[in-house]
């Protein structure tokens, strides 16, 4: 069965708290060629992701504003130089809700909506879930 797992989360995570929370479900849901994931170019969890995946699996896609992505990882002997780059999109909403509807699974965390002030991380993990996206 085909999975395309959508990966993302705020822009301040840091590496340690990546490998604590993203880690082990990439781990396990594993790299196999039916495993898809799709990931924007935003800092904090999408370039966290993108240098996790680099050398795992060339099944990325990585969705961007504009012509070019705001960051790659380096193509150099690794993964990178097969992945799929989708782009022109004029802002973060347009990328990221085609970004959901490709996806069948979503692996996110949010730290920084509160009662004041509700993420775009949050705001995303909203509409995966009314999609009908499967949380990992």
């Amino acid at each position: 069965m085909m999975m395309n797992v959508f990966l993302f989360g705020n822009g301040n995570l840091g590496l340690s708290d990546f490998l604590r929370l993203y880690r082990p479900p990439l781990e396990k849901v594993g790299f196999g060629a039916d495993v898809y994931f799709t990931v924007c170019d935003f800092r904090g969890v999408d370039t966290l992701t993108m240098e996790f995946l680099k050398s795992e699996t060339p099944n990325v896609s990585v969705y961007h504003i504009g012509e070019l992505p705001r960051y790659l990882p380096d193509r150099y002997q690794t993964e990178v130089g097969r992945w799929r780059l989708v782009g022109g999109f004029a802002g973060d909403g347009e990328r990221d809700a085609a970004a959901i509807a490709v996806s069948t699974h979503f692996l996110a965390f949010d730290f920084n909506s509160d009662a004041k002030r509700k993420s775009g991380t949050q705001k995303n993990i909203e509409k995966c879930l009314s999609a009908g996206k499967v949380r990992l």
